[in-house]
């Protein structure tokens, strides 16, 4: 099977703001249709940039990003993006106020499966891989992160690491702990591909897997989460494109 050059997208999104909080939600096909219910949104080039300035970003924003470049699939249990520990992502409520009749992918002969998820966990993570790329950059270049960004990745108590001569080596291999263990969490194995109309291979990370739900959930190849961290590692290396 070719490994999918664009990233799996709902087929459906729409935003909503409450008393508790503000969350995406989004659709797909029941179990068993093609590429698991979701449908073909753009290619990655471009979506961690996107995706860090969701932080801040106003909320009606996260529908389009959606639409373009899919969803992370946070769950209930352990507020965690992706396929982890046989979770999936948490099952939506009524969509009739979100998604009317009217809806082009209403499953009026294929039964949709609604999903919702909080955008708080969105705006922290963008918030901290923005933070990792800044102190990655620095320590590429010899020097020290922020204090600021220090602290947002190891922890108030690790700002003072840049007072000290070994605080670039100590830096270094403290974020590549870190990340690290982001991909542990991603649960993915890597994926090397050479398109065919493409002067050089890629390597990315493929975190497809069962997720054990109920409802049989099951991620699609090339899904948002692991692409994140597919290009988050490039940046760090100093390789992305």
């Amino acid at each position: 099977m070719t490994y999918p050059r664009t990233l799996a997208v709902p087929l459906d999104v729409a935003v909503r703001e409450g008393e508790d909080g503000e969350w995406v939600a989004w659709r797909v096909r029941a179990p068993g249709n093609i590429d698991y219910g979701f449908a073909r949104g753009e290619r990655p080039e471009g979506c961690l940039e996107a995706f860090l300035g969701l932080e801040d970003a106003p909320l009606v924003e996260f529908e389009g990003f959606v639409r373009r470049w899919g969803v992370l699939g946070i769950c209930a249990e352990h507020g965690l993006p992706g396929i982890h520990a046989g979770c999936a992502p948490r099952d939506g409520e009524s969509a009739n106020d979100l998604f009317p009749r009217t809806s082009l992918t209403e499953g009026w002969t294929v039964p949709l499966r609604l999903y919702q998820e909080p955008v708080a966990p969105w705006r922290e993570m963008a918030g901290t891989f923005g933070a990792a790329i800044r102190v990655g950059r620095a320590l590429r270049g010899g020097e020290p992160g922020l204090p600021v960004d220090l602290a947002r990745l190891f922890g108030e108590g690790s700002a003072g690491m840049s007072g000290t001569a070994r605080a670039v080596g100590e830096q270094r291999e403290r974020l590549g702990a870190l990340v690290n263990g982001w991909l542990t969490v991603a649960g993915g194995g890597p994926v090397f591909t050479w398109p065919f109309t493409a002067d050089s291979p890629a390597l990315a990370l493929d975190a497809r897997a069962g997720a054990g739900g109920e409802d049989g959930f099951v991620w699609p190849a090339r899904s948002l989460h692991p692409e994140l961290l597919t290009q988050l590692v490039g940046e760090l290396a100093g390789t992305a494109r």
